[in-house]
């Protein structure tokens, strides 16, 4: 019973354990990285303003009503007199006999104009015909905004793919360190048991107390490494499944599969040409420097005239049928434009110009930086990959001597052929070396990690 209970434990166990390759981890990664879905909403936003850059190119066509009551009608006064007309003199003339000469009449009127009550209807459109170039740069503006935002997204992958990589890699070496660790503490506890064994028999002419003491101390200082070795193991292992977007309870196995390390046959010009292609710091400086050509674009506009067509069409109801709205001028329209022409603005346009070009050079000055930066680091990495390639090999040979030396030394031991001192150092180093192994085999890899990250893609 006991022993179900034990196997129904560890299958749960095992099936909670998520087991996955280096491609697998980067493919969880990307999927669950909360900065990547950030930066994705970032370029909605970005396609939103682009959008509404390109409502420029379009005619505004709004509707409005307006509505109003005056405290009481608009009453039209007027005094004063008309001069009566030549035709109008003689004709008074004539009907008075010639007594009476009329030449003028009073002009002494109160009229309503306009009722108290008004309702107007309007369409009203407004086109722009030339902005002198203003409105074209605001939307290509718009356009490279969209491309920083795709940029960002894409820099957030590689920074998720490096994170991922090293993370994957710390792992797989705390791992092969502790397994290394363990093994070497297993070993020396034989040695430990077999040289007891000889001092307290009294059987061997090379084994002494202090030796025992010696070996003793020496097993404890290796359980203490395994166990620091383990701690390590277990932080790495937390800080992938971090990285990788995982509940903090989640349980993972990684493995490493690609235990063939090629030689990097790059070409550094090769790799420094193809950074300043795809490199996504680079690239942003490209779109940035395209965008100060068109603000400088923007602001030259502000020496140009603009001009726009304007068009009304109404309806307007009022309280009173005569007057200024009577049934007949009820609808109207117009159509006309407007020009806006600056004559003088006190320099300001010309030192807005000015301040934007200081800006794009400023952006060149920092392109030419970033570049050099950029081929530097490339060239210091492929560097280490080099010498990190000629060192696996070297400490590939070592680590079988060492293991042979190891080997040879027990079985010496074994027939009281080898001092304890022998054997501890041999134990010592093939530990080592195996260590060192594993370290540049580490380093090596994290170095390719790093020219990938650099170039903005995988280099095959």
């Amino acid at each position: 019973m006991n022993l179900q209970v034990a196997l129904l434990c560890s299958s749960i166990i095992f099936a909670q354990t998520k087991e996955f390759t280096l491609k697998e981890a980067i493919n969880i990664a990307l999927q669950n990285n909360h900065q990547s879905k950030i930066s994705k909403v970032a370029l909605e936003i970005a396609n939103a303003q682009y959008n509404q850059a390109l409502s420029a190119n379009y005619p505004a066509i709004n509707a409005m009503v307006v509505g109003q009551r005056l405290k009481e009608d608009v009453v039209f006064q007027q005094r004063g007199e008309f001069a009566l007309s030549p035709e109008m003199v003689g004709l008074f003339s004539q009907l008075s006999g010639g007594a009476v000469s009329i030449t003028t009449t009073p002009a002494n009127i109160d009229t309503t104009a306009l009722g108290r009550d008004t309702v107007k209807g309007s369409l009203n459109l407004l086109y722009p015909l030339f902005t002198g170039g203003k409105i074209s740069s605001v939307i290509e503006q718009a356009k490279l905004n969209k491309l920083l935002a795709m940029n960002t997204i894409k820099r957030n992958d590689l920074t998720v793919v490096y994170d991922i990589k090293k993370y994957f890699y710390g792992y797989v070496l705390t791992n092969e360190l502790y397994e290394i660790a363990k093994s070497t503490l297993d070993r020396m506890n034989y040695v430990s048991d077999l040289t007891k064994q000889f001092y307290e028999s009294g059987s061997s002419l090379n084994v002494k107390k202090t030796d025992y003491l010696s070996i003793q101390v020496t097993v404890a200082l290796i359980e203490s490494i395994v166990a620091k070795i383990e701690a390590n193991r277990f932080m790495v292992k937390s800080a992938l499944a971090n990285a990788m977007g995982l509940a903090w309870d989640s349980e993972i196995n990684p493995k490493y599969t690609n235990n063939e390390l090629l030689p990097p046959e790059y070409s550094l010009s090769k790799l420094v040409q193809d950074a300043y292609k795809t490199n996504s710091d680079i690239r942003k400086m490209d779109i940035a420097l395209k965008i100060s050509k068109e603000q400088i674009k923007e602001q030259k506009a502000g020496h140009y005239p603009s001009v726009a067509l304007m068009g009304e069409l109404s309806h307007t109801y009022n309280s009173y049928e005569f007057g200024y709205l009577s049934d007949d001028k009820e609808n109207s329209w117009n159509v006309g434009f407007a020009a806006e022409i600056p004559l003088f603005d006190g320099f300001k346009t010309t030192n807005m110009v000015n301040e934007k070009k200081l800006e794009k050079k400023k952006l060149y000055l920092l392109q030419d930086m970033l570049k050099e930066g950029v081929a530097l680091q490339i060239k210091n990495e492929l560097n280490n990959a080099l010498l990190g390639f000629k060192q696996i090999q070297t400490l590939k040979k070592a680590k079988k001597l060492a293991r042979d030396s190891r080997e040879l030394n027990i079985r010496g031991y074994q027939i009281d052929a080898i001092t304890p001192q022998k054997v501890i150092e041999s134990q010592y180093i093939e530990s080592y070396v195996k260590a060192d192994y594993l370290k540049y085999v580490h380093d090596y890899l994290l170095s390719l990690a790093k020219i990938d990250n650099l170039i903005g893609k995988e280099v095959k």
